[in-house]
């Protein structure tokens, strides 16, 4: 509501207009005697100020203000004096008049000169006056300025110009840099807290922040002074979202209004599964006002045995975490219902789940099997990677994570060494060679190995060391070694052969750039019969194989290093010549489970690095996931 001065006869609004004139406006002052004598300055009859009744500055002398600081203000104990009453009202002021009084004031009478229109007021007093009122317009104007440069600044302030500064400080990662780029636009014109309404876009913004960066969202709020909601506050924003084990309503609904917007672009997803470990621990949950902990698979059924892993699904194409469940030991009959129920909410919101991905555990092989699949059989001949659907009865294909095939195959040479070839023997020792002899002479052949790469029994669960073992930049190097008349490396092109092979099926189950080349290239019709004819290649060379007593290796008992690849080769023969009938190029990255990964990197990270977070603070997390992907509080 508008807000007029009280005083008698003004008629000064509190407006934009008016206070660009100079004008401010002050409240009451809450000290009930002083109130009482700004009532009786009024003159009003009846008049009782409220908490929200104002005086304009019109009313104070030019002394009672107080214009050090930006903003003015009224001095202490302060009365208005300055009105236009009526003459009924008035005071009568009597004036000494003596004859020196008299003298001097026809001394400061200017003489009158019609001829020119700059004559001075009739008083040195109103002179001073308005000088002062000049200097106070300037003095405001000044500090107007000021303000709304700054104004302009921090509206010109997007948050990509903010993911460079963030990036150079280290706070940000490359992946999160990439996520948040989604939000470059958004203007931070933060507004003040008080009063303010935050957008979707900005909630979403600063909930994806705070949750993969919290350095960064610390930064912004203690050192750039950005007015960012408060952990709190996001906490608030949370609590709306269902987080309960089991599949997830809320993002299934958003995965359905996705794909009724473009269902040629969010029609067709992989579904990607696996576990993570979550500390063995229970405690009291405030946010669901129950014991936290327990096994739980959504259903409602109260168990007795504590949680040692959350088993979570994501829809690739989409990022969208659509379940999770807190298990121990989950058996496949039971993994197998739970796959089967996701389909069929899947389905039933218009989305067709191609391929599921997995790790090499036994309970996804046997629930692999148990779905329709026979990846135990014969593998001489084309294995079935494919189930029928449980309501379509179309395929849905199966495929083994290429970077746990690959840590298993990195694994399985280093302990069944020699592995028998056609053409010679694979040994791990020419790697723990080619690291010695570079470490003598101090420099490396264009390739990454060091003792990290060859005593990796600490580091087992990191890809990029097993990526960089059986990497082609390590081929290279033995066959240079080789050719350098190294006697050490007289006999190592079978093993140069193998890392070749292994190097480049990992390339092909892995592209992700679309203007790759070579084995990272994406598939399609002009390269398809060329890649067709590698796979089937190295199909054959994986079931040549033999360990040590003459064993075929995929039917020893690290016979998964063998049999992953062999099943991703039998799906890929399938599915990719579907997938070019309706797509002009396949990346085949989409169907890995390094999105999963990254996602468990986040919970981990938003936990302070906790490997290990309890099956609380994981459905904390799993809130953010949650509005990160698009589901608002």
């Amino acid at each position: 509501m508008p807000q007029f001065c009280s005083a008698y006869s003004c008629l000064n609004l509190r407006t934009v207009d008016v206070r660009d004139r100079g004008i401010t406006f002050h409240k009451f002052p809450k000290d009930k005697e002083r109130r009482k004598r700004w009532e009786i300055a009024l003159r009003r009859d009846g008049f009782t100020a409220s908490d929200s009744s104002v005086l304009c500055s019109k009313h104070f002398k030019t002394e009672d203000f107080d214009k050090t600081g930006q903003i003015v203000r009224l001095r202490a104990d302060v009365i208005p004096s300055i009105f236009s009453f009526p003459v009924h009202l008035q005071r009568v002021e009597n004036y000494r008049t003596t004859i020196t009084s008299t003298k001097a004031q026809s001394n400061l009478q200017p003489q009158s000169n019609d001829d020119h229109c700059y004559a001075l007021p009739a008083s040195l007093t109103a002179i001073t006056a308005k000088h002062k009122r000049a200097l106070a317009r300037v003095e405001y104007l000044e500090r107007d300025k000021k303000n709304t440069m700054a104004r302009e600044k921090r509206a010109k302030t997007t948050a990509k110009s903010l993911l460079g500064e963030l990036s150079e400080k280290n706070l940000i990662t490359e992946e999160l840099k990439e996520r948040l780029e989604f939000y470059s636009d958004l203007q931070l014109e933060f507004m003040e807290k008080k009063g303010h309404e935050y957008s979707n876009e900005y909630r979403e913004f600063a909930l994806t922040l705070h949750l993969h960066g919290p350095k960064a969202y610390k930064y912004l709020g203690e050192k750039r002074r950005f007015p960012l909601p408060h952990p709190h506050t996001l906490q608030r924003w949370l609590c709306s979202v269902d987080d309960r084990p089991g599949l997830n309503k809320m993002m299934l609904d958003m995965l359905e209004r996705k794909c009724q917007e473009d269902h040629a672009k969010y029609g067709f997803v992989a579904l990607i599964l696996d576990a993570m470990a979550i500390r063995k621990h229970v405690q009291y949950n405030l946010h669901t006002q129950s014991l936290s902990g327990f096994v739980d698979l959504g259903d409602g059924n109260n168990e007795t045995e504590v949680a040692t892993e959350a088993l979570m699904f994501m829809v690739v194409g989409l990022q969208a975490p659509i379940a999770y469940y807190l298990t121990a030991s989950l058996s496949p009959d039971t993994q197998k219902v739970l796959v089967s129920h996701a389909l069929e909410e899947l389905h039933a919101r218009g989305i067709r789940v191609l391929c599921i991905t997995m790790d090499g555990h036994a309970t996804n092989i046997s629930m692999c099997n148990q779905l329709g699949c026979e990846l135990k059989g014969n593998p001489q001949e084309p294995l079935k990677t494919n189930f029928p659907h449980p309501v379509t009865g179309e395929k849905v294909f199966v495929m083994m994570d290429p970077c746990h095939m690959l840590k298993l195959t990195r694994n399985m040479l280093q302990a069944y060494s020699p592995i028998a070839t056609t053409t010679g023997h694979i040994n791990w020792k020419y790697i723990y060679h080619l690291n010695d002899v570079q470490k003598q002479h101090g420099l490396h052949a264009a390739n990454k190995i060091s003792d990290k790469h060859v005593y990796f029994e600490n580091h087992k669960m990191r890809v990029s060391l097993a990526a960089q073992t059986l990497s082609r930049s390590v081929s290279v190097a033995l066959r240079t070694m080789r050719d350098l008349g190294y006697s050490l490396f007289k006999d190592c092109e079978a093993t140069a052969a193998f890392i070749e092979m292994i190097d480049r099926m990992f390339d092909t189950m892995n592209a992700r750039n679309p203007l790759a080349k070579g084995f990272k290239a994406p598939m399609g019709s002009w390269n398809w019969m060329e890649r067709k004819a590698f796979l089937s290649r190295a199909r054959e060379y994986l079931l040549t194989l033999l360990t040590k007593d003459g064993t075929p290796l995929h039917r020893s008992k690290r016979y998964l290093s063998v049999i992953g690849f062999v099943i991703n080769i039998d799906t890929l023969l399938l599915m990719i010549p579907e997938l070019l009938q309706v797509q002009r190029y396949v990346l085949t990255y989409r169907f890995s489970q390094d999105h999963l990964e990254l996602l468990f990197n986040s919970i981990r990270a938003s936990g302070g690095w906790n490997n290990n977070p309890s099956a609380c603070q994981f459905q904390a997390i799993f809130r953010r996931l949650m509005v990160r992907c698009g589901v608002t509080p």
